[in-house]
């Protein structure tokens, strides 16, 4: 019995002592991030049969434990994913609506006013040269806008990249590092005696890190059997095995369906911020029929349409000589004929068996991708839809989802709608432009814009020139004049030949049959001479026009009305020059020579006045004029420019507004979340005071237990005396 008594002051004792231990370390690491609570796991070391009832055995600290709710933490890792995700977001979405933040600057919205009120002052004074000096600085000055606004966002596009492998790097680290301590946790755990609690608060703060990159979710089965997977499955550690992500570049896959006998590939010159699908409609071979495909860019859920609402249908054509007959490659193959569709040059490496249905994805740009060793990277990169919402099957969350979604999404947007406004504004300038006459008369007119393939029709997408789809038919008239008095010679248009012509028609006449059309073009001389007006020819794929050596440097001349948009489309007598915000410029011809800027033109008496303000007027009228403006995924037609970009950097304030009310959302959420979890697992100093005090009294009073039963054993030793 004594005996009995002194084991349960030395277990209450050691279990004391334990406590205290602990109790001290919980008060130590009260400040230590990461740190949970820990405590002593007790029990009552239960007892023997013996009269007069079941002894006493005392207490057994079995082992010590960490405070830690699983659900809680597991709860944290997911919403810590979207906060972080949205503050990083909101962040980078600063930058990018300071870029057209106008408010306190001048940027691309006054200076495209200023573009128009310098055309309409030059219609006050057409043959003023300051004017025009004028109205080309403005000019200049909203192109160097429009590069410098799409400029700034490319260079938040790289800051996007190196944010991105950096972030994919510190991914796989952590992963590695998880993996490492699942090894230490197995082979230091032993099962109801010793827990490595300082390793699993570690791992559990690695995972809180991970999560900050990209969302993920744990299952954990015990001791080192833990699993971390992106919240679509992909495993990135699982026990000591580790998967990791990688930023991939320019990529494409086929998904071709059962049955289907296509056995080639698809091809891609270009860069984008959209990932393209590609899915064949109507079937075939390149060579008899015309195979059709349609596109996507984002993942299918809304197909590209034309300007009407139409959904777009590429045809799959094949190369073909003048003759008419295939061109074929080294292994004796019809080539197929690249497309532009967007910003990429699309083909496909064999003519045959294309079968509906069949898909291709295209992913343009350097993206996220996951690494299985048997199958291959999976492609994880985040992707938003036309309709706003995110693909479930990609990651959603984390810094890196901001991060693509910021480059892709967002500054992809922003640029197409630039560029939708940019090129607006060349072809609607242009159009007007081309069909009027300036202080001086043309004798060479270089093109500006150049068509890729120049024996297909220019309205193709097979020519691939920038606004062959906004080309018509119709005809276009070139007025000739004596170059010492003046006078007027001839007038003439172009004649294509049957039974295709006479007209010209975007979707028959390619670049060569418009060479040929001005080559074929005649003036009576004033001797009375008729002979051939123009050398025209091509090069570099742009329409050259030169007087044939036939006239003696006699004649010059002004372009007249054009209902086709012929050569606006190819840049002749245009007031602009490039496809885009970022390579809009004055026509070079014009800078060298203002007197070629189109203030008036031809009047019903042949005559070219230089006080006619009739183009100056119309140009200067765009400023007001609903026009259609388009970009691959939307068309807006009852905006004038100014409206549009009002309403893209309106859209841009609204991004940045959702941006900010997630970001104070998911704030909010993964806060509470946090302090619940702190609640849990965080160190209260006065908890462990108090503590402190109670186990130190718990200690005395099992000393003063053992004190008792040496002192009962004295007497009882004593009665033997």
């Amino acid at each position: 019995m004594l005996n009995g008594l002194m084991n349960i002051g030395q277990s209450a004792l050691n279990a004391s002592q334990a406590w205290i231990s602990v109790t001290g370390n919980n008060l130590a690491n009260a400040d230590t991030e990461g740190y949970s609570r820990q405590y002593v796991d007790q029990k009552d070391a239960g007892g023997l049969t013996y009269r007069p009832g079941a002894q006493p055995l005392g207490v057994n600290a079995q082992q010590i434990m960490r405070f830690f709710d699983a659900f809680l933490e597991r709860s944290y890792v997911r919403q810590n994913a979207n906060s972080s995700r949205w503050t990083e977001q909101d962040t980078i979405m600063a930058s990018l609506e300071n870029i057209f933040n106008e408010s306190n600057r001048k940027g691309i919205s006054s200076s495209l006013n200023n573009f128009f009120n310098a055309w309409q002052d030059l219609s006050l004074r057409p043959d003023d040269t300051s004017v025009r000096v004028s109205l080309l600085s403005y000019a200049d000055n909203l192109n160097d806008m429009f590069s410098n606004t799409m400029t700034a966002i490319k260079d938040i596009q790289h800051e996007m990249d190196v944010s991105i492998s950096q972030g994919v790097k510190r991914v796989n680290e952590l992963a590695e590092s998880i993996a490492d301590l699942n090894r230490q946790i197995t082979y230091m755990t032993v099962d109801g005696i010793s827990n490595p609690n300082s390793l699993l608060d570690k791992r559990d703060q690695l995972v809180r890190e991970l999560s900050t990159y990209v969302d993920v979710e744990t299952i954990d089965h015990g001791k080192g059997n833990f699993r971390v997977q992106l919240s679509t499955g992909q495993p990135l550690v699982d026990g000591v095995e580790t998967y990791s992500l990688s930023v991939e570049g320019p990529m494409k896959e086929e998904q071709i369906q059962p049955g289907s006998k296509y056995d080639g590939q698809i091809k891609f010159d270009g860069s984008d911020t959209h990932e393209y699908t590609i899915e064949i409609v109507e079937g075939g071979d390149a060579t008899t029929g015309a195979p059709k495909f349609r596109v996507s860019l984002d993942g299918g859920k809304s197909w590209l349409k034309d300007t009407d609402g139409k959904e777009l249908h590429y045809d799959i054509t094949t190369a073909k000589d003048k003759d008419g007959n295939d061109i074929l490659d080294k292994d004796g193959n019809p080539i197929v004929e690249e497309i532009m569709v967007k910003d990429l040059k699309i083909s496909f490496t064999s003519h045959e068996n294309f079968t509906a249905g069949d898909k291709f994805v295209i992913t343009p740009k350097d993206g996220l991708y996951w690494n299985e060793p048997t199958r291959g990277p999976q492609n994880i990169t985040p992707q938003m839809g036309f309709d706003g919402k995110e693909n479930p099957n990609r990651v959603t969350g984390g810094k890196l989802a901001a991060y693509f979604n910021i480059r892709d999404d967002n500054c992809g947007r922003y640029m197409d709608e630039l560029d939708a406004v940019a090129s607006s504004l060349i072809w609607e300038v242009n159009r007007i432009h081309s069909q009027g006459a300036g202080l001086s008369k043309l004798e060479y007119a270089n093109g500006t814009q150049r068509v890729e393939n120049t024996t297909r029709p220019l309205g193709s997408h097979q020519a691939m020139l920038p606004n062959g789809d906004r080309l018509q038919s119709g005809n276009v008239n070139f007025h000739f004049y004596d170059k010492d008095t003046g006078d007027h010679l001839t007038s003439s248009m172009l004649e294509f030949p049957a039974p295709d012509g006479p007209n010209f028609d975007p979707a028959k006449h390619s670049l060569e049959d418009v060479v040929n059309a001005i080559n074929g073009v005649k003036v009576t001389l004033s001797n009375g001479k008729e002979v051939q007006a123009f050398s025209a020819s091509i090069q570099d794929n742009k329409l050259i026009i030169d007087m044939h050596p036939d006239t003696n440097g006699e004649v010059e001349f002004a372009m007249g009305a054009d209902s086709s948009g012929l050569m606006a489309g190819l840049g002749i007598n245009t007031f602009f020059s490039g496809t885009g915000a970022q390579d809009i410029a004055v026509n070079t011809q014009i800078h060298n020579n203002t007197n070629l800027i189109a203030s008036g033109q031809v009047n019903g008496q042949f005559q070219v006045n230089a006080g006619d303000n009739s183009i100056a007027t119309e140009i200067g009228k765009l400023v007001d004029k609903k026009i259609t403006i388009t970009t691959m995924w939307k068309t807006v037609d009852n905006q004038s420019l100014g409206q549009y970009y009002a309403n893209l950097v309106t859209t841009v304030g609204a991004d940045r507004r959702l941006s900010k009310t997630n970001t104070e959302y998911h704030g909010a959420l993964t806060q509470d979340l946090y302090d619940r979890v702190t609640s849990v697992t965080g160190v209260n100093m006065d908890e462990e005071m108090t503590n402190l005090i109670k186990f130190q009294h718990s200690y005395t009073a099992a000393a003063k237990l053992i004190t008792t039963a040496d002192e009962m054993l004295q007497t009882l030793l004593g009665l033997k005396q």
